[in-house]
């Protein structure tokens, strides 16, 4: 028989990593419910009009027909699944939830990514205060602390900024998108091109300093002293700095704004924020406010704050203790079954060892240093293999 591969991006996982990975789920989850997020799973597969409003080719999607000759999507992203969970049941708001599950995106030619994560979350329906950033803030900063040394460094930035900044500069729709294409990706020199016929505006000063607005808080405050924006860009940035700055106060966390980043999502409408660690480049953290999205399921929109946690990256970097209990091997025969179940519930550190032989189950227990029992014919245990460390 010849060997067949995975299919390209995807991947098996067992052993140390798959118990890491597990183990960081389920610490996360029990804090969460805690903290009364529901849980929610939604399925892997949905309809394309889940996905309507986004460019689904943008996004590299794998998408299937069914048997209706309707095309369906495997689920690149798990907030809008859960929108459209939420016009489709009767659940009530406001409510905070949590999931955990694998998302597909086909990754981009030698990027090292895989095309199948595993992504945890959490969601805040129906909370218009920005006490639901600072759920997602704080969360991090644990998990920053637990796992991570307080290594992780969160980075503020606004939906809104560079619309309601550019909407002052040009009304020429694929004018603003070259700015913010450009901006978005450093290039500068392409960046200074795109905004040479602002030179003689009000606005060029900001301009010109844009793609330099990442810092610390007092930097970039001192930064736009005297420079004059717009209403609405004004407003986006005050609610920024004051973001940043209550960040600023959380024990060993580190904060930056960053006003020349794309937001991690199109849907977002508000304060956005990203979670970084080290010179990784990926983030292992992102989300912020998606006010509007409801509204493309139904008519009434909500309030809403969702937020990411990568976690395949936060399995390869997360520092966790390594305590393993005790076990003990105990070897049974067959028509011992009936003493081997009840002893197995009597001892949570019991593994039954499965040797063909007494001899054979001897030599594994000296090899791992593991004590071995043996059930008699009375139904009890005798030692037969002590642990070294005994």
């Amino acid at each position: 028989m010849h060997k067949i591969n995975l299919p390209l991006g995807t991947r098996a996982e067992f052993g140390d990593r798959a118990a890491r990975k597990q183990l960081l789920v389920n610490e996360l989850q029990k804090n969460l419910q805690k903290r009364s997020f529901m849980k929610v799973d939604t399925p892997l597969l949905e309809y394309q009009e889940v996905f309507a409003n986004f460019d689904l080719k943008q996004m590299r999607t794998y998408q299937l027909l069914d048997k209706n000759n309707k095309t369906v999507v495997l689920r690149p992203d798990l907030t809008l699944p859960i929108a459209r969970l939420l016009t489709t049941t009767n659940i009530k708001l406001p409510q905070k939830f949590y999931y955990v599950g694998d998302l597909f995106k086909i990754a981009k030619e030698l990027s090292g990514r895989n095309n199948q994560m595993t992504q945890a979350g959490i969601e805040l329906v129906g909370y218009s205060s920005l006490k639901a950033e600072l759920e997602c803030l704080l969360l991090i900063n644990r998990i920053s602390q637990k796992w991570l040394r307080n290594r992780v460094k969160i980075e503020i930035s606004h939906a809104c900024f560079a619309d309601s900044l550019l909407a002052s500069v040009t009304s020429n729709n694929e004018l603003k998108n070259k700015i913010k294409h450009e901006l978005y990706r450093k290039k500068i020199p392409e960046y200074q091109k795109a905004i040479k016929q602002f030179e003689n505006t009000e606005n060029y000063p900001f301009l010109q300093m844009w793609p330099r607005l990442f810092g610390e808080v007092k930097d970039i405050t001192k930064m736009l002293e005297g420079i004059k924006l717009p209403s609405l860009a004004r407003s986006s940035l005050q609610e920024t700095i004051k973001v940043a700055k209550w960040v600023s106060k959380i024990p060993n966390q580190k904060v930056i704004i960053d006003l020349s980043t794309a937001p991690p999502q199109r849907y977002y409408t508000g304060i956005t924020f990203k979670g970084f660690v080290d010179n990784i480049p990926e983030y292992l953290f992102s989300g912020g406010r998606y006010d509007q999205l409801l509204e493309s399921f139904q008519a009434q929109p909500e309030p809403a704050v969702g937020m990411g946690i990568d976690i395949d990256l936060l399995t390869e970097i997360a520092e966790i203790k390594n305590e393993k209990e005790e076990k003990e091997y105990l070897f049974f025969e067959p028509s011992q079954i009936e003493y081997a179940a009840k002893l197995l519930l009597q001892n949570v550190n019991y593994e039954l060892s499965l040797e063909d032989n007494l001899e054979t189950a001897k030599e594994k227990a000296r090899l791992e240093k593991v004590r071995l029992l043996k059930i008699n014919k009375q139904g009890e245990i005798e030692n037969v293999v002590e642990n070294s460390s005994y």
